[in-house]
């Protein structure tokens, strides 16, 4: 009789083996992120602020032009895919 349990539980661990063997398990799920492309940008100064009178309307006024800049970009990191992990459904 013992040895009739113990084939039995052995022929249920191989047949369980074998089925685990031909049926991938799902671990865990992804989705593709693309991350833009990330730069330091620097400010650069072309002209400066200015005031000035002006003869307008029958009277003088004041006005204010403001700076002019243009801003100088570097490339820190490049675009790239990352794998966000996500709840399987």
């Amino acid at each position: 009789m013992r040895a009739g349990l113990i084939a039995c539980g052995l022929a249920m661990a191989l047949a369980t083996g074998a089925a685990a063997e031909g049926e991938p398990r799902l671990i865990a799920c992804y989705q593709k992120v693309v991350k833009p492309a990330q730069y330091s940008v620097k400010k650069v100064l072309i002209k400066k602020p200015e005031r000035k009178y002006l003869k307008r309307n029958g009277r003088i006024e004041l006005v204010e032009y403001p700076a002019v800049y243009r801003e100088d970009r570097t490339l820190i990191k490049e675009e790239h895919i990352v794998m966000q992990e996500i709840p399987c459904k």
